[in-house]
């Protein structure tokens, strides 16, 4: 009996003990079970941040792109404006120089044939002591150095006042707006070797084609073998008229002019050729020299130096 309740005594230990462990496990278990769930509940919420993140991280990606392409165009924008600010710049420099160079020549003129006039109101000479072929002499070159320094000032002014006049009609709205919408399609048809576009109407082309021959026979007339060539003609006979009772001073006189003649026919040489000379010509062969590879508006190439060179120098 004894025995029997011992055993009895300890079935119902090892059950209290086993009834106490799987009571500690199953509680165990179930904060386990509980830490999983938070777990991954903090799993599900991480997962829609980041998917909020990768989403952000997209937008992001789409806004930087749109904004390198504004930037882009807003860049090509700038270049088509720098590149019509350089045509303007041009075109004011153009205006001044023709300018100047037209006021020179009508001032010069002007003031050679007041020269020649008051010479002939204010020269008295004795008609019975001098040849008539002096004076026949004298009057020709005189009214030939007036009539032609006459034309070469009033061409001049009048060219000087048409570009005047028409100088800012190249620079406007409207061909800035031309010019900008070239711009824009030269850039979207762009291929390597294109050449930016230029302005439709300039005052270089306005220069050539109405203005150019006119300045160079009024240059002519002024200077080139014609007008100032007959005034220093017209002085030899002055001086044989003036000086008829010294032959001694005459010839002196007419040495002088002679020398004077010679002395203004090696300038006329040297620089009348090439200041009659336009410069449309040198223009074009300056810009034969780039080769444009790369960019639509190629400001990173040298002037004037092929491509093939520049990664030599």
């Amino acid at each position: 009996m004894e025995s029997s309740s011992a055993m009895d005594m300890g079935q119902m230990l090892l059950t209290a003990f086993d009834t106490s462990m799987s009571k500690y496990w199953r509680e165990e278990d179930r904060r386990w079970r509980a830490e999983d769930r938070k777990w991954r509940e903090d799993d599900l919420n991480y997962r829609e941040e980041e998917r909020q993140w990768r989403f952000q991280e997209k937008f992001m990606r789409e806004a930087e792109i749109k904004w390198r392409q504004e930037d882009v165009e807003q860049r090509h924008v700038e270049n088509a404006r720098y590149l019509w600010t350089r045509f303007v710049e041009k075109n004011r420099r153009d205006v001044e120089e023709k300018s100047e160079q037209l006021k020179a020549i009508s001032n010069l003129a002007a003031l050679f044939a007041g020269f020649a006039v008051v010479t002939l109101t204010q020269f008295s000479f004795q008609q019975n002591e001098v040849s008539i072929i002096w004076i026949a002499l004298y009057g020709v070159f005189t009214a030939i150095a007036v009539g032609l320094m006459t034309i070469a000032m009033v061409t001049c002014t009048l060219i000087l006042g048409s570009i005047l006049k028409n100088g800012k009609s190249y620079v406007n709205e409207v061909a800035e707006e031309d010019f900008m919408f070239k711009c824009r399609t030269f850039i979207e048809s762009y291929q390597i070797g294109d050449r930016p576009p230029f302005p439709r109407k300039t005052f270089e082309n306005f220069w050539d084609i109405r203005c150019e021959d006119d300045w160079r026979r009024a240059f002519q007339m002024y200077a080139l073998g014609r007008g100032v060539l007959s005034f220093l003609i017209s002085l030899i006979p002055i001086g044989w008229i003036k000086f008829y009772y010294s032959p001694l001073t005459a010839y002196l006189f007419i040495g002088v002019v002679v020398v004077s003649i010679i002395v203004w026919l090696l300038v006329q040489y040297f620089w009348g050729g090439y200041l009659s000379t336009g410069s449309s010509k040198r223009n074009e062969v300056l810009a034969e020299c780039v080769q444009p590879v790369g960019l639509p508006f190629d400001w990173h190439l040298a002037p004037g130096v092929p491509p093939s060179e520049q990664g030599q120098s």
